[in-house]
């Protein structure tokens, strides 16, 4: 169909470009359908390649903890401020209102 470009995405060469011009309504329907459900394989194998790492509210806190001159009393006011911007931190699942969104 087409030769994939050093940096990613592709290039039509001028024998596909021809072709293309030639199609009637059927054909130059399958070849978006191919052209997208390609697109589509590849997103679906970068999210695959690439696993979200998720931390509990407890790893978060024991990180910040470690930062020179941040003592009890400013760990708890940043965990406040964090729920409060995002909501409860809690075990590292999505909340309802992460869902569907990407982290």
């Amino acid at each position: 169909m087409a030769k994939r470009r050093i940096g990613g995405g592709y290039t039509t060469t001028r024998e596909v470009y021809k072709t293309v011009k030639k199609y009637d309504h059927q054909q130059f329907d399958a070849f978006c359908t191919r052209v997208y459900t390609n697109g589509f394989n590849d997103g679906k194998k970068s999210v695959t390649e690439k696993p979200v790492r998720t931390i509990t509210d407890e790893q978060l806190m024991e990180v910040i903890g470690e930062v020179k001159g941040v003592g009890p009393a400013l760990r708890g006011k940043i965990k406040e401020a964090i729920e409060a911007k995002f909501g409860s931190i809690g075990n590292g699942k999505k909340t309802e209102e992460q869902k569907g969104t990407a982290c």
